[in-house]
């Protein structure tokens, strides 16, 4: 029997091409924003790997740390940097619990934190335009998502492979929820849970939002985020103190919250572009406070968070602490700018001048970040990446003492004793108390057996030039040899020593160093004893 069915006939190609156009029309904004993220990101990526000679490298050690602990948390369920031990070294819980899920499916690749921040980079992307889409037209949204991407600038945090381009989606997404309309108290709720446990300093934000809130005498929504913000840091100082860890994450405790009025001119000076862009916020949001309300009530929010920031965190580091905070201030200035018309020339004066000095310094940073990140990768290289070279031929389950703990402990399982404290109670509750001293690592080197120490000098001595530094390391310690790198960039110092800590290893120690420097370690490094 014949078939009567008809077969649809092909969509003509004109239809074909009409459609692709109206799809590239209605997204120009995104699509070239997005073309010029993936482009610059994979330039900083292609440069970055031929300086580090032909290897993928992070720019920053930390980006490692998130790495071990993952690793130990997806394979052993050890929340720490080594298998043998809980530790509190990562302030970024849920990136981490996002990186590991991804390794119980992938195992431990080093490019997993590359794509999971590449891609939250897209969707903070995508965010910034549902923003702007608000407020502007094509043209103007076009302008103001590529000036989103260049000048925070969101390249970095796609390219380090760590939670602050999540950090960014979270805020961006908590920034148009805060005030949004409607009785559903859930997606605000979610939003800053995910928001504080990914970086503690979504606190700033929950903070600032809860007092406009509380102002407008929106109760319920006030508590709901007062409550999701203290949920998660509660939850995780639970986790915490049940393994006999601190409430805090240790590198949050180590600093410390500065909340005094030195640190304060310190970071002001130190970040200039943040204090120009609260005071370009707090203009706009006088300005806007009756023309449009809820764009003044999200510059507000996004200008007190800037000065928590200033006061209580740090800023700088590779151009990633603030970013979250400069980012938000460029989707609210650019959607501000058309709604002043009515405004006077003073006010418009007075924003220009502000608006011109944040966008030079802004622009200045970026191009900075763009030079400095491939050689940033070089240092990690010739330095973090080849001690983690030479303990995985040479110690690879040994005991251990260092003080840059990243690259080390997520490629070898060795048994650590961190000499800064981020990865071992006794040291940083020692470190808290004051009685960390010469003795102290003397007796805990001693107590786990450690066989060598790979450190910087210049951490350990009456006067340490780091705040992750200590007393100098005991006498008893024999230094075989030093690895200097020419150039020094975000490194904690540009030369690491190693040292044994009895005759006999000081021997082993000083013919293996002489066969891996013969034939492994990259003729840059200058060698000496």
């Amino acid at each position: 029997m014949i078939s009567t069915q008809l077969v649809p006939a092909p969509e003509p190609k004109v239809e074909k091409f009409a459609r692709a156009r109206r799809f590239y029309r209605r997204n120009f904004p995104f699509l070239v924003a997005s073309t010029i993220y993936a482009g610059i990101t994979a330039a900083l990526l292609i440069a970055s790997y031929n300086l580090a000679s032909r290897h993928f490298i992070y720019p920053l050690d930390d980006t490692y740390i998130n790495m071990a602990v993952a690793k130990n948390f997806a394979a052993h369920g050890v929340w720490g940097v080594t298998p043998f031990e809980f530790s509190s070294s990562s302030s970024t819980p849920f990136f981490i619990l996002v990186l590991s899920a991804v390794y119980r499916l992938t195992g431990p690749s080093q490019y997993v934190p590359l794509g999971l921040s590449w891609l939250f980079g897209f969707a903070s992307i995508y965010v910034g335009w549902q923003f702007l889409a608000k407020n502007l037209d094509k043209k103007s949204q076009t302008s103001a998502l590529v000036a989103f991407v260049l000048l925070p600038p969101l390249f970095v945090v796609g390219t380090l492979g760590m939670e602050h381009s999540l950090h960014l989606l979270l805020t961006l997404l908590f920034v148009q929820q805060f005030d949004a309309d409607g009785e559903s108290m859930w997606p605000v709720s979610g939003i800053t849970i995910l928001m504080v446990i990914t970086r503690y300093e979504g606190l700033f934000m929950a903070s600032v939002a809860f007092l406009l809130l509380a102002y407008q005498r929106r109760w319920i929504r006030a508590m709901t985020i007062a409550a999701s913000a203290a949920l998660p840091v509660g939850a995780y100082a639970l986790f915490s103190i049940s393994h006999h860890g601190y409430w805090l994450p240790n590198s949050i405790a180590l600093k410390g919250a500065h909340g005094h009025l030195r640190a304060a001119i310190i970071n002001s000076l130190a970040g200039a572009h943040l204090l120009l862009q609260l005071v370009t916020l707090t203009i706009f949001t006088v300005l806007l406070r009756r023309l449009h309300p809820k764009l003044a009530r999200a510059g507000c929010l996004v200008a007190g968070a800037s000065g928590l920031h200033l006061i209580l965190a740090d800023v700088g580091w590779v151009w990633r602490y603030e970013h979250y905070l400069i980012a938000c201030g460029v989707l609210i200035a650019a959607s501000a700018v058309p709604q002043l018309d009515g405004c006077g020339r003073l006010a418009k004066a007075s924003l220009a001048i502000f608006l011109g000095l944040a966008g030079g310094l802004l622009t200045s940073r970026a191009l900075q970040a763009g030079i400095s990140l491939p050689k940033y990768s070089r240092a990690i290289y010739l330095q973090q990446w080849q001690m983690a070279n030479f303990l995985s031929a040479y110690y690879p389950g040994a005991a251990i003492a260092a003080n840059d703990i990243g690259a080390i402990t997520f490629r070898t399982d060795v048994h650590l004793l961190d000499l800064v404290g981020l990865a071992n109670s006794d040291v940083f509750t020692a470190k808290r108390a004051g009685t960390y001293s010469t003795q102290f690592i003397d007796d805990a080197a001693k107590k786990r057996r450690i066989e060598i120490a790979v450190i910087y000098d210049s951490w350990f001595s009456l006067h340490p030039q780091s705040i992750f530094g200590g007393p100098p390391v005991p006498s008893s310690w024999i230094r075989v040899r030093r690895w200097r790198v020419p150039l020094r960039e975000q490194l904690g110092d540009d030369t690491v020593s190693f040292y044994a800590l009895t005759p006999a290893e000081a021997e082993q120690l000083g013919s293996r160093l002489d066969a891996f420097d013969a034939t492994v370690l990259p003729k840059d490094v200058t060698v000496t004893t």
